[in-house]
């Protein structure tokens, strides 16, 4: 075999074939280099009221908020029964059975004459739960599944008031919340 018939069978030494190989690899490095910006996967927000219970940041559905009102409790009738059912006190002309939401996550209960709000929820059982403070309404973006924890879901929030952009909020799933007191409300109907 000739020197020729080595490098590329052209009788130039194989400098095209080499200046074509470095042209290839030029264009592959520059299409490799470039900034791809991957479209990122939309992250579904929910809308929630943030809420502050005893020592934790919590976030509730806010469809399943009907209203938020200051919590007084010189109003509030205090009654026997379940633990974190704190008596009952009219919202906005309804009667309804206030829980602590400070309990009812598992934090110490709040002070029987601690101010607060009470914000009550739609929904069946005339419920509504104490809470140490409201922020206000907010956007959360849930975490990875498989971050679930007892008690609820945990999510950061991605618009709110404040500085509470980027928090870490535990987002309540308020059926398993108020379950128990739920069904009492309804059997002491019937």
């Amino acid at each position: 075999m000739s020197k020729a018939d080595a490098s590329g069978g052209d009788g130039t030494g194989g400098l095209l074939d080499d200046a074509r190989a470095r042209a290839i690899l030029a264009a592959r490095t520059r299409r490799l280099a470039e900034r791809r910006t991957a479209p990122e996967p939309e992250t579904a927000l929910e809308d929630v009221m943030l809420c502050q219970a005893g020592a934790g940041l919590l976030a509730l559905p806010l469809a399943a908020i009907e209203r938020v009102t200051p919590f007084e409790p010189r109003r509030l009738t205090p009654t026997g029964g379940r633990p974190g059912l704190l008596g009952l006190a009219s919202v906005n002309g309804r009667l309804r059975r206030v829980l602590d939401l400070s309990r009812l996550t598992g934090s110490a209960p709040a002070a029987p004459d601690a101010l607060g709000f009470v914000v009550a929820l739609r929904g069946a059982g005339n419920l509504a739960l104490r809470v140490d403070a409201a922020p206000g309404a907010a956007k959360i973006a849930r975490e990875a599944s498989g971050d679930a924890f007892e008690g609820g879901v945990r999510g950061v929030v991605a618009q709110g008031p404040g500085d509470l952009a980027g928090r870490t909020v535990t987002l309540l799933d308020l059926d398993d919340l108020v379950a128990d007191h739920v069904s009492a409300a309804l059997g002491a109907r019937a």
